[in-house]
């Protein structure tokens, strides 16, 4: 009983540990991966050759771009201990069978989903006064995640994609959950969640819209409509959306070009990835190795802001960080991996793997998020999860 139910208890230890530790997440998963690289070496040794294992290799041979320059920097083998996830997530999900992934593995996804909106519910409930000015200052509510409230957005929206395309619950049920998460989604406040969720509805509608004869334009008018009063309802109806956006407008309009306030977030941003672009114009055949790009952003950072130094090491967007690290091969290799998920996607007609894909790659225009433990693991596992459920070769169908 034990062994045939350990890939539950393991996956609600890694969701637990994604919530309040990141140490426990890391040996949870390096565990779970270890056992299932054994077990898949005993039982169906054919996997290895399967593109999505092979994908998710890719991410570490395409790291050796920015790690030939200093070997035996930290932060390359902090980065790449942050790859290894891909391949450990994909290990762990395929040697799990299929029936406990679609019957348990999602309900458990969507209870700790519910758990995890409790803290930032009841502490906006407890005062809204200080939850109204955070929200009137750019902060949102706290969150799990180490307060990191973007991951936990993004791990939010991961549960209303499995909501609308799993069969976990009835029809009638799946728009009630999925138009609640909609609405606390919004509720929170945090901008990249927002362009998730409506990233994915919009590609998820119109995919449905242009592979199926069931939905016609003017159902796709219909759904536009109700998406639209849903957005505009919840901005009347939310202070902290009108807080949130009023003050994203304000400090938009307080950047000024050449001059830096590390209070505002959008301006930090902004400038530090003007600063990489400046540099990768300036050096386009040069690849500082991910070791070197903190000193890169500082160097940079100090001739465009005089007498201003920056905590951060990282431009803010995924394509400057692989640009910058590992040259633009390397960043075309990385594009080329980030959006293979959609060849056979497309084909299958895996609507939620596009919308994953592309909600993915959204937040990566304004977040490095896959330098980050729990982006990587946001971004892999509702991948693996539907790799799972909707098996596109003989590999994935155990």
């Amino acid at each position: 009983m034990l062994k045939k139910n350990l890939p539950v208890y393991l996956l609600i230890i890694l969701l637990g540990s994604l919530f309040w530790s990141r140490a426990i997440l890391s040996i949870i998963v390096a565990v779970w991966a270890i056992i299932a690289f054994v077990q898949i070496i005993q039982e169906d040794q054919r996997f290895f050759k399967s593109s999505h294992f092979k994908w998710s290799m890719a991410p570490l041979a395409i790291w050796l771009l920015g790690a030939w320059q200093e070997p035996f920097g930290k932060l390359n083998f902090d980065y790449l201990l942050t790859l290894t996830a891909y391949p450990a997530i994909i290990l762990i999900v395929h040697a799990s069978s299929k029936n406990i992934v679609e019957n348990k593995w999602i309900k458990i996804w969507l209870l700790a989903t519910a758990i995890g909106l409790t803290y930032p519910i009841f502490w906006y409930l407890k005062d809204l006064a200080a939850a109204h000015h955070a929200y009137g200052v750019g902060q949102s509510l706290p969150t799990f995640m180490d307060t990191d409230h973007v991951r936990f957005s993004i791990f939010l929206c991961s549960s209303f994609l499995l909501t609308i395309c799993t069969h976990i619950f009835q029809k009638k049920f799946k728009i009630i959950f999925a138009a609640l998460l909609f609405l606390l989604i919004l509720f929170l406040s945090v901008r990249t969640g927002w362009v998730l969720l409506i990233c994915i509805i919009s590609i998820y509608a119109l995919l449905h819209y242009i592979k199926s004869s069931e939905l016609t334009f003017k159902q796709l008018l219909i759904g536009a409509f109700i998406l639209a009063s849903g957005i505009i309802i919840s901005y009347f109806s939310f202070p902290n959306m009108q807080q949130k956006i009023a003050y994203s407008i304000w400090e938009y309009q307080q950047y000024k070009p050449g001059s830096y306030n590390p209070g505002f977030s959008d301006g930090t941003r902004r400038s530090i990835n003007y600063i990489s672009w400046q540099y990768l114009q300036n050096n386009l055949s040069t690849n500082t190795g991910w070791q070197g790009i903190p000193a890169i952003i500082q160097l940079e950072f100090s001739k465009y802001f005089v007498h201003q130094t920056t905590e951060f090491g990282w431009p803010f967007n995924q394509w400057l960080f692989w640009w910058t690290g590992s040259g633009w091969w390397g960043m075309l290799l990385f594009s080329c991996w980030l959006f293979y998920p959609l060849v056979k996607a497309y084909k299958n007609n895996h609507w939620g793997i596009i919308c994953w894909t592309m909600a993915i790659t959204f937040s990566c225009m304004v977040e490095t998020t896959l330098n980050y433990q729990y982006g990587v693991l946001l971004h892999v596992l509702p991948l693996a999860i539907l790799w799972k459920i909707f098996p596109t070769s003989e590999f994935d169908n155990s």
